[in-house]
């Protein structure tokens, strides 16, 4: 499989504190079978490579309110940062070593109309000549509901499964190497940010910036009194 997206600009991923820990402890990224994901539109789609596809989601949106109540409903997700070219550096020895194949692309957002269309298209040319790589095109496609999520999939091909699908894939990475950044959410406590820091700096060592998203500080209120004179503000 050919790598779709070549842009430098940071991606990014929430996941909670111990999945990231676990990231670090263990070295290695954990990708997903589409068939546990929520959205049925995601397993329209079913071929003889299904359970040799596993994916993992990032994003282009440093953060969003939906995004951390999402991904972060217990205040204890962390936002990990990185870029594609650190994405496709990280995975590959281990993609060579185990003969694996990957894609990394834009999620196009269509009308549910258009997926069907296109999907039905997809069938029609996989009936004909399957192959992997266009099976795996399917999985780019979502519908205009998940607009907010503007992300970004690597998406790896396992020619030979022996275990479960279901418990997805993993890929041995150095984290160090590929995660430059933590931002923390936003609701998290000061205790909680705290306790979050010193770890991932004492116990993990990570030598990236850390900190706690300020997308809900506090600003200084503006007041509006109907005696004030209003050139007094001119």
């Amino acid at each position: 499989m050919t790598q779709d997206k070549d842009t430098k600009n940071p991606i990014y991923r929430i996941q909670n504190f111990d999945r990231v820990v676990d990231i670090f402890e263990k070295n290695e990224l954990h990708l997903s079978h589409p068939s546990i994901w929520d959205d049925p539109y995601e397993k329209y789609l079913q071929h003889p490579a299904s359970d040799s596809l596993f994916a993992q989601c990032w994003s282009t949106n440093p953060q969003s309110d939906a995004m951390w109540r999402i991904y972060s409903p217990n205040h204890m997700g962390l936002r990990i940062r990185t870029t594609p070219e650190k994405l496709r550096n990280a995975i590959r020895s281990s993609l060579k070593e185990n003969d694996l194949r990957y894609r990394l692309i834009d999620v196009e957002y269509l009308a549910e109309a258009e997926l069907r269309s296109r999907t039905h298209e997809l069938t029609a040319t996989l009936r004909n000549e399957f192959k992997p790589e266009l099976a795996a095109n399917s999985l780019g496609w979502k519908r205009r509901a998940f607009k907010h999520e503007e992300e970004v999939r690597l998406i790896i091909f396992r020619d030979k499964i022996t275990e479960n699908p279901k418990d997805g894939l993993k890929i041995k990475i150095d984290p160090h190497a590929l995660i430059d950044d933590i931002l923390i959410d936003p609701r998290a406590p000061k205790s909680l940010f705290e306790a979050f820091e010193l770890y991932l700096k004492e116990k993990i060592g990570f030598k990236g910036g850390i900190s706690k998203s300020r997308l809900y500080a506090t600003r200084e209120s503006i007041r509006v009194d109907p005696d004030e004179d209003p050139a007094a503000d001119l």
